[in-house]
């Protein structure tokens, strides 16, 4: 059986539509996770100058379990994929295993009940929280072009068209993980 030489052509076409659908979404899967590396770079610094400002001992549990995590996790990032997760999920393996996530864990909330300062053991908890969010984020937004740039985009343009102000939680994390991924300067 022959084909003719229209069918060929639209073949050949969309296989390599489809290589570079693929090429694309490979390409921005590494420059999200250099982004998240990035990120969790500073937030390491952030908590790095939290601690020198003695607001935590550099040598509490809490401390040290955090700076781990976000050490590891920037080291495992490369493996973090939305399809990977799922697959993970599917054969019932633990997706985190490459990285020290720490979450509600009893190591993790024993650690943060020995930060004697209240004020100290809830920036903690929201540093935790923020790294948990950014890696959800990342998972979920990391291998489709151009997410960044329409989450920056797109949610100052929402909030001022509803006349409300837009959350600051979430409108700042979305704009910094936007602006670590296209590498625009943080306002």
């Amino acid at each position: 059986m022959t084909l003719d030489p229209e069918t060929l052509s639209m073949i050949r076409a969309a296989l390599l539509a489809s290589a570079a659908v693929l090429a694309i979404a490979k390409i921005s899967r590494q420059c999200s996770a250099e982004g998240l590396r990035r990120r969790l770079r500073a937030m390491e610094l952030e908590l790095f100058e939290f601690a020198r400002l003695g607001q935590v001992g550099f040598s509490e549990p809490a401390y040290l379990l955090l700076r781990d995590s976000l050490r590891s996790v920037a080291w495992a990032s490369q493996d973090f994929s939305l399809t990977r997760a799922g697959l993970a999920l599917l054969q019932g393996h633990d997706i985190w295993r490459s990285a020290n996530l720490q979450r509600q864990t009893r190591v993790w909330e024993e650690a943060l009940d020995q930060v004697v300062d209240w004020r100290s053991k809830t920036a903690i908890a929201d540093m935790h929280r923020q790294m948990l969010r950014t890696v959800r984020t990342y998972l979920t937004l990391g291998a489709i072009p151009f997410a960044a740039w329409f989450c920056h985009s797109v949610v100052p343009v929402f909030a001022r068209l509803s006349r409300h102000r837009a959350p600051m939680r979430k409108t700042r994390l979305l704009e910094a993980y936007a602006c670590t991924l296209t590498g625009l300067p943080i306002r």
